[in-house]
């Protein structure tokens, strides 16, 4: 066995029994690696895996394993993640939505946006593995970054956030509403950007399931 194949493998290991997301900048450190250095080695590490029904992403420089997408049917019956999303009020359905669409997001962020606290709520997801603590910001108290987990995009029978109905122009708002910050221009609210921004049959079509 190489060293770097070795490397891959004990990487592989510290990333699959880490409780929260490890980051390429902790893996180098670990392993006196570079970051470039430990980037290739994750990627080879992913296009091994790649045909596996586990699989390793690395996003916003935090690396974790997923469930391959290509099973996501398997996933959906067995673990029946409908049921967790019908369930839902419509409070909690919002904050999904703005993790969804804009996450990594931290709660602080969300209760910005939505104007209320969402302590119960996000313990709420949390608890139906809706959402998942996917990294720190780096920002004063280091707050948890959230994003939606794979139960999520099986649900909607989709592998990531860029598939979401009407992602494409939910990335254009945000663009256009960062170059126009601090010019008296007021950003609308995240829900009414994604209501008007979503192809009408597709949003119509997940708003009954969910209902």
């Amino acid at each position: 066995m190489g060293k770097i194949e070795n490397i891959e493998n004990k990487m592989e290991t510290l990333i699959f029994l880490s409780k929260d997301p490890l980051t390429v900048e902790e893996l180098a450190k670990f392993y006196g690696l570079s970051l470039d250095e430990t980037q290739e080695i994750l990627s080879m590490l992913k296009e091994k895996r790649k045909e596996s029904g586990i699989n390793i992403r690395i996003e916003n420089g935090a690396v974790f394993l997923v469930s391959n997408p290509l099973y996501g049917e398997d996933v959906k019956k067995f673990f029946n993640p409908e049921l967790k999303i019908k369930k839902l009020t419509k409070p909690t359905m919002e904050t999904l939505a703005i993790i969804a669409y804009k996450g990594p997001v931290t709660k602080g962020e969300i209760e910005q946006i939505k104007g209320v606290s969402v302590e119960k709520t996000m313990a709420n997801l949390l608890e139906k593995n809706l959402i998942y603590i996917s990294g720190k910001k780096k920002a004063i108290g280091t707050p948890n970054l959230y994003e939606v987990t794979e139960d999520f995009y099986s649900y909607l029978n989709i592998s990531e956030k860029s598939e979401l109905p009407g992602y494409s122009q939910y990335e254009k708002i945000e663009l256009l509403y960062k170059e126009n910050e601090g010019k008296d221009s007021e950003k609308p609210g995240i829900i009414e950007e994604i209501k008007e921004k979503t192809d009408k049959k597709e949003n119509i079509e997940v708003e009954n399931e969910i209902e």
